[in-house]
């Protein structure tokens, strides 16, 4: 089964696969705003996805089963999201588009440039950066070379196809396969940005996705990523640590931790050497932002991911970096419909940014 990255059919669902959970919400429309109607994290077994890769698709699949009866939610159409380190997109210009099927073909040509591996395994897909450009050409001004930008996007097929085949064994159905970092920028935009004052969003904003083996650091300047980066380390690092010191397995040791039932020596000999080592790295990230691109000064951090929660994260990291720095809870923006957990949404929030801009899509 191909799915396009880019469809304008509606994901009931956003469904975020991370190394260690299955991330279920489904998002409301609602005026000034969105509601949460149903959300769930299902915890995957060690292994189930390796590298961002799905390695076994059914106990994926099962996670996600048990999360949309968690949830009790009836839809079975998902959004999903393949790791931005595992796409390519590019925004392309093309000359004289003409109609659809040409703009395909040039596109297509285009492209090839770009995708470091053969076109025809990838699920490739591109949708115009401006407006009303399929089959209607605007008028060329005196002078003017006609021309449209469009954003592509293309990754291996393996990558949608594993994604398609967990929710076919889970008994639902795919309607979007998205990027991560565009899903981010989609949770960002409508739900992060208009709680930040005037002066937070005038300057770049660097949001950090912390998650359990990787730690991405995208920065926005108004509603565009204008860089991002990905870097090895997140989570896990803790839970390794921990399972080191006490001699637990990691699965104790990450329910040990999510039960807050360490030893009374755990701040001093393992949180607080963590934190040091967690702050020291944001503060390396932001660094290798400014040599990379040379550009203007962060003015904000936002912490997401499993990790941001991590008891004195956000201090350790506005004492190391100088800049201000809170948790990117979308949760904390968005209104909470009957049946939903107050108490959920707030130890939970800041794990939900994909999943988030994934269920987004419902509403394009």
């Amino acid at each position: 089964m191909t799915v396009p990255l880019f469809s304008a059919k509606p994901a009931r669902l956003g469904v975020d696969i991370s190394s260690t959970a299955v991330k279920l919400i489904q998002l409301e429309k609602r005026r000034g705003g969105y509601r949460t109607t149903a959300f769930a994290i299902e915890p995957l077994p060690q292994g189930a996805v390796q590298g961002k890769s799905i390695t076994d698709t059914e106990a994926v699949a099962d996670a996600l089963t048990r999360a949309v009866r968690r949830a009790r939610v009836k839809g079975r159409h998902l959004c999903m999201a393949v790791p931005t380190s595992s796409a390519v997109s590019r925004v392309l210009h093309i000359d004289n588009p003409g109609d659809e099927f040409e703009l395909e073909e040039q596109v297509r040509l285009e492209a090839d440039q770009y995708i470091p591996f053969p076109i025809d395994e990838v699920n490739f897909d591109f949708e115009p950066v401006q407006t009303d450009i399929l089959g209607k050409q605007k008028k060329r001004r005196s002078g003017e070379a006609e021309g449209v930008d469009v954003l592509m996007a293309a990754t291996r097929t393996d990558n949608v196809d594993s994604r398609v085949a967990v929710a076919e064994a889970a008994g639902m159905t795919v309607d979007v396969v998205d990027i991560e970092s565009f899903a981010l920028q989609n949770a960002f935009t409508e739900i992060l940005a208009p709680t930040l004052a005037p002066e937070e969003r005038s300057q770049p904003v660097a949001v950090f996705d912390l998650g359990d083996t990787t730690t991405t650091l995208s920065i926005f300047v108004g509603d565009d990523i204008v860089y991002t980066r990905e870097h090895e380390g997140g989570g896990q690092q803790l839970t390794s640590e921990i399972a080191a010191q006490y001699g637990l397995s990691l699965e104790e040791a990450e329910e040990r931790k999510r039960d807050d039932s360490l030893p009374e020596d755990y701040p001093r000999k393992v949180l607080q050497p963590y934190l040091d080592s967690l702050a020291m790295n944001v503060e390396r990230f932001i660094q290798y932002y400014y040599s990379e691109s040379s550009g203007s000064t962060v003015n904000l951090i936002l912490l997401g991911g499993g990790a941001a929660n991590t008891a004195g994260a956000v201090e350790r990291i506005n004492n190391e970096t100088g800049v201000p720095t809170r948790l990117a809870n979308p949760f904390a923006a968005l209104a909470k419909g009957p049946g939903v957990s107050a108490e959920q949404m707030a130890r939970h929030g800041t794990a939900m940014l994909i999943a988030c801009g994934l269920a987004l899509r419902s509403f394009d």
